[in-house]
């Protein structure tokens, strides 16, 4: 929509359309810019956003020196205005004079050795986009050197700026969910539990594994929205390992440890991994507040005998009853000690073998052992 022939409202619609474009394809943006300068009196605009942990860090000034953009970065350190900046709530417009005084503002290094010879006003009309303690963003338009200004355009992109704070809202979302899908169709796919949590062991993501083992609140479970354990003792030492991944990443951050269950049921083995503060989360959603300190991930050794077992009747054809009595022979000690584990008798433990040995062709004990630790 490029706005030609419009008056008016009809303008302002126009750009409001464009801006939600801009929003679902990137690459709209320069344009978008220049025609929200041109209509509110700030040709030279400026476009930031810096959101690393969602893969978004994009600065557009389609008007200006790319060069000079790019020395911006060494001149932000004496930059007095950019604390003050970052006070005003996203969508509130504020002018460059409510920030700094104009007087005090051309009397720095900074605006006489970088801002001026940009083109930059000393009165631009400015809004945040967002912000929080990782990340933020804003839009900047600047009209002629010194001039403050009109009403009239001050409106215009007062109503501009709470459609751009919406439209860069909704792309943060749009980039989250497509750059991250694969990477949670694969983390659902693990045959490991793999859970995201804070400092406060509050869950930020959980893979379908993990779920189901919370749902089953059998050694891992759920209190007031934190991850726990079902032994008091085990909860503590659970909470203590993912607290010490809150400071720093360190050789002592993190641990493992093991759940127990209910009787007959083999315990939960838990490793808690701490992760780099700047490391992009894909899995976490923009909205969560929390930082995700660490990586849990839990082994059901039960889930994994069941899968070694369903290995094992794929490849050679053996039953359930045989499968699960080569995996118990693997360990060595003879029929006996694999009977007494498996609640069989001798006898039986015998057939097994036998039928076993005929389905892989060998004919040996030591060698079914080479045979089904192969891959």
């Amino acid at each position: 929509m490029s706005g030609g022939g419009l008056s008016g409202k009809d303008k302002v619609l126009d750009l409001v359309g464009s801006i939600y474009d801009a929003a679902l394809d990137a690459q709209l943006w320069p344009d978008i810019l220049n025609r929200i300068g041109d209509a509110v009196g700030g040709p030279q605009v400026v476009f930031g956003i810096s959101d690393p942990a969602n893969g978004l860090v994009n600065m557009h000034a389609p008007r200006t020196d790319p060069e000079i953009m790019g020395s911006l970065v060494d001149w932000a350190p004496t930059n007095r205005s950019l604390p003050c900046v970052a006070s005003y709530p996203p969508g509130e417009v504020f002018n460059g004079a409510d920030v700094i005084p104009p007087d005090e503002f051309t009397g720095t290094a900074f605006y006489q050795e970088w801002w001026r010879p940009a083109g930059f006003s000393t009165e631009p009309l400015v809004t945040n986009l967002f912000a929080d303690r990782t990340a933020s963003g804003h839009f900047a338009s600047h009209g002629l050197l010194n001039r403050s200004p009109l009403d009239s355009q001050k409106r215009l992109f007062a109503v501009l700026a709470q459609h751009l704070v919406r439209a860069v809202a909704l792309q943060r979302r749009l980039h989250l969910t497509i750059a991250n899908e694969r990477a949670l169709a694969g983390l659902d796919e693990l045959q490991q539990g793999f859970l995201l949590v804070d400092g406060e062991a509050r869950l930020l993501f959980v893979n379908r594994v993990a779920q189901a083992l919370l749902d089953a609140r059998d050694g891992m479970r759920l209190e007031a929205g934190a991850l726990s354990a079902s032994n008091a003792d085990e909860a503590g030492t659970l909470r203590g390992l993912i607290a010490s991944c809150v400071v720093e990443v360190s050789a002592g951050a993190g641990g493992d440890i093991v759940l127990r269950r209910g009787p007959d049921r083999l315990p939960l083995d838990v490793l808690v991994t701490p992760i780099q503060p700047e490391t992009a989360v894909a899995s976490i959603p923009w909205t969560f507040p929390q930082r995700a300190v660490a990586i849990v991930l839990v082994s059901d050794p039960e889930t994994e005998m069941q899968a070694r077992v369903e290995s094992l009747r794929d490849r050679f054809g053996f039953t359930p009853a045989e499968a699960t009595f080569a995996l118990e022979i693997i360990k060595g000690d003879g029929r006996q000690a694999t009977a007494d584990r498996l609640g069989i008798t001798v006898g039986t433990a015998r057939s097994h073998l036998s039928k076993i040995f005929d389905k892989t062709g060998v004919r040996h004990q030591a060698e079914l052992v080479r045979l089904l630790l192969q891959k």
